[in-house]
């Protein structure tokens, strides 16, 4: 980049806002995925004023912009492959309005998404969306990468709760989309457009979302298993009788052990499989969802179960879930985890395949799913310091993604596409799907300016 443009930045921005040294440029060059690339400038915008800037300098001079969060991104999402700018918006931290009357909350793309859980608690609400990295992660970044969370199987994920954006165009223009009113309005949907597009098509700076009353009770229930199949089978009839937990979760024999090494809580140690089940509304209601899925329990031959008793063993149940990612260092110093989605009918099946492969390639796999949308969280485990072992999971890797496709599955269900997806786009989509996906990147971005190499094959070759 040239000297010039830093220049301009600094004029733009101000002092402490622009960072180019070494070390600022390695700690914006990975995300919470394997891959790398160095920025050649980090830019810290606090107001849409100033985002709008920046895109419209880097859209003038050609310069790549990359959005970028937390960096809590799985698949790559927040890697600059292109280097240019890393558009970090961590400043942008404000919760402007908490609207009760319309069960709203106006917030700023850097908003972490547990302070924003906080905040409306007190007023007894939540935002449904609530992704593992919750603790850290931004609004922003849960808005790109269309994240869920444990409660999306009863809630949704986070594209069912955003009612309007406010988005800094490529070309540095602002605009604003959807409102409270958002149903009903006569326009087309860019909000849903926008929402999962990984920061291709613009970069959010803004968010209207929706807030949901918190329920009157809630019951938790563990049921362990001696395999994955019947555990799994237990998932699809829960919800074919018509329950639909606020949580469903599986966890694999190998994950219930780590846990239990890791934090110590009693956890069944010769299980193959644990289920972490969460009903929540009116009492009479849940009283009633708790008896059917004791009932199903029994009928898929849990090996047992048990409800907790209070808050306290409540919160103990969902610290050994919580714990999953940490446990797992002590098996291997590092994992590559995948988003599998497939039909619920297919899980059980999907869970076998996943197994399979990691016998195939000699590689420990630890299994943890939000099993109620069907959406697996394979951990492929490895150590770093050997090449052949993270040759080996990203081979195990690649045929879970067949098998996905195979299974009517999609690639991702939460984590997005990225860099790491890429090569399976054509295997995923018809030329005709990639061609439209391509006709509305570059109507909102036609220079390919914007995070380019994501999401769509050859857009970093097409950039400009």
């Amino acid at each position: 980049m040239e000297r010039s443009a830093v220049k301009y930045l600094l004029k733009a921005l101000g002092e402490g806002k622009v960072l180019t040294s070494t070390i600022s440029l390695e700690s914006y060059a990975y995300d919470s995925s394997p891959f790398y690339h160095l920025p050649e400038v980090v830019v810290f915008p606090e107001s849409t004023e100033e985002v709008s800037r920046v895109m419209e300098f880097c859209h003038r001079e050609g310069i790549a912009v990359t959005p970028r969060g937390a960096g809590t991104c799985l698949s790559g999402g927040a890697v600059p492959l292109a280097g240019g700018v890393a558009l970090v918006l961590t400043r942008m931290n404000k919760i402007l309005e908490v609207d009760l009357a319309n069960e709203a909350a106006l917030v700023e793309a850097g908003v972490v998404n547990l302070d924003l859980q906080k905040a409306v608690d007190a007023f007894g609400y939540m935002f449904a969306p609530d992704p593992a990295s919750q603790k850290v992660a931004t609004i922003g970044g849960n808005i790109a990468e269309g994240a869920g969370g444990i409660r999306g199987v009863k809630y949704g994920v986070t594209k069912d709760h955003v009612l309007g954006l406010q988005v800094v165009l490529p070309t540095g223009e602002v605009v604003e989309t959807g409102g409270l009113a958002a149903g009903v309005l006569p326009q087309v949907d860019l909000t849903g457009i926008l929402v999962g597009s990984e920061g291709t098509l613009g970069v959010v700076t803004r968010a209207l979302l929706r807030l949901t009353r918190k329920p009157e009770a809630l019951q938790t229930i563990m049921a362990v298993f001696d395999s994955l199949e019947k555990a799994g089978e237990a998932v699809s009839r829960i919800i074919a009788r018509g329950i639909i937990p606020s949580t469903l979760e599986i966890m694999d024999g190998a994950l219930t052990r780590a846990v239990d090494d890791f934090i110590q809580l009693g956890l069944p140690r010769d299980a193959e499989a644990m289920l972490l089940i969460e009903v929540d509304g009116f009492r009479r209601e849940v009283s009633r969802h708790v008896e059917g899925i004791t009932g199903v329990l029994r009928e898929t031959g849990a090996r047992g179960y048990r409800t907790a008793a209070d808050e306290q063993e409540r919160e103990k149940l969902w610290l050994g879930r919580r714990s999953a990612n940490g446990a797992l260092g002590r098996i291997k110093p590092a994992y590559m985890v995948q988003d599998v989605t497939v039909p619920r009918d297919r899980l059980p099946e999907m869970l076998r395949r996943v197994t399979a492969v990691g016998e195939k390639y000699g590689v420990t796999i630890a299994q943890l799913a939000h099993a109620g949308d069907g959406n697996l969280h394979p951990h492929l485990l490895y150590d770093p310091h050997h090449p052949e072992e993270l040759h080996l999971a990203e081979q195990a890797s690649r045929e879970i993604f067949q098998a996905a496709l195979e299974m009517e599955g999609t690639l991702t269900g939460e984590h997005g596409i990225g860099m790491e997806k890429l090569e399976f786009m054509p295997r995923a989509f018809s030329a005709d799907d990639l061609g439209f996906m391509g006709s509305v990147k570059k109507a909102f971005d036609p220079e390919g300016l914007c995070n380019p190499g994501k999401v769509l094959p050859g857009s970093s070759e097409e950039r400009g």
